[in-house]
């Protein structure tokens, strides 16, 4: 049974292979037990329409123009925002990401070069304004090259990345907790947990304060 309480989305943001899949899980599993409604979601995806972008988007093809993968990014994020993100947001949900509009600005936008103030100006229309309470960045080793189309950008790109993440956290550190990743998986959930447990107001036995 869900709380009556204002609804939270948190989202998870890093480059590849930094464990963002097995926190959000652990996350979930932790806020479920403490008797939360919690839908975890991914971007793109979680709509028809996402998920016939994200396959686009990764594995059928190469893109060749930045903007044009900025623009299916924005379009599967614009039906996220619209279908899910706010219902659930609306009836008190908790909704954990794997990856938000933060990403289009590490990515496209330090990664590819496309400006990054148009990229903003983008979401923030497809988005509605909508933005996470809270961004954890999880920060592992290196990555150098995997098998889908945005994987196999290579090291200097996914450098770019990275620092284009450590950037916008810079900028806004109340909604962005840095988690070294590259832990003992038990280590880096229970840093999630007290941070997430301290924006909850949970009590040390996990009733809201």
């Amino acid at each position: 049974m869900g709380r009556e309480r204002q609804g939270v989305l948190i989202s998870f943001e890093g480059i590849e292979k930094v464990g963002k899949t097995t926190q959000i899980g652990r996350l979930a599993a932790w806020l479920r037990a403490k008797k939360f409604t919690v839908r975890v979601m991914r971007e793109p995806g979680g709509t028809m329409l996402g998920e016939s972008l994200r396959s686009i988007l990764l594995h059928q093809g190469e893109i060749k123009s930045p903007q044009a993968e900025l623009l299916l990014f924005a379009a599967a994020r614009a039906e996220l925002v619209r279908e899910v993100l706010m219902p659930s947001l609306s009836r008190g949900e908790i909704v954990i990401l794997d990856r938000f509009s933060d990403s289009s600005v590490a990515y496209q936008g330090f990664g590819r070069g496309i400006d990054v103030k148009w990229i903003q100006s983008v979401n923030l229309h497809v988005t509605e304004g909508l933005s996470p309470n809270m961004t954890f960045l999880l920060q592992g080793p290196s990555f150098d090259q995997g098998d889908d189309n945005i994987e196999k950008a290579g090291r200097e790109f996914f450098d770019r990345v990275k620092t284009g993440y450590n950037k916008i956290a810079a900028e806004d550190p109340s909604r962005w907790h840095i988690i070294p990743s590259a832990r003992p998986i038990d280590e880096v959930a229970k840093d999630i947990q007290k941070l997430v447990s301290s924006y909850l107001m949970l009590g040390q036995d996990g009733i809201e304060g």
